[in-house]
């Protein structure tokens, strides 16, 4: 019974390192949309991976895995897309966008 119990112990321990590990390899991107209530959600897409996020007044923050992304952002008023912007994410790092002008 103690067995069993340290052997759980250990894969749970080792389940949530390798997690962690991959956690510490992602970056991160943020942005401001202008004006603010143009969009509310932003989409990162790579090949058959996205994410997406609803933006906070304007503000949107993500973390993504490193490589290159395409950002969605969908305009509300026309339920589409305004158009992508390219991002390329390295290991560990920060990308702040600034200000994004959409057209509306």
């Amino acid at each position: 019974m103690r067995r069993g119990m340290l052997e759980l112990c250990l894969i749970i321990i080792v389940v949530i390192g390798i997690h962690a590990e991959r956690l510490m390899h992602n970056g991160s991107i943020e942005g401001r949309i202008s004006p603010a209530k143009a969009s509310q959600s932003v989409i990162a897409v790579r090949g058959n991976d996205s994410v997406k996020v609803t933006s906070n007044d304007g503000h949107f923050g993500m973390e993504l895995q490193p490589g290159e992304w395409n950002l969605i952002f969908a305009v509300n008023e026309y339920n589409g897309f305004h158009g992508m912007k390219t991002v390329k994410i390295q290991e560990g790092k920060h990308v702040n966008l600034g200000e994004i002008k959409l057209s509306q």
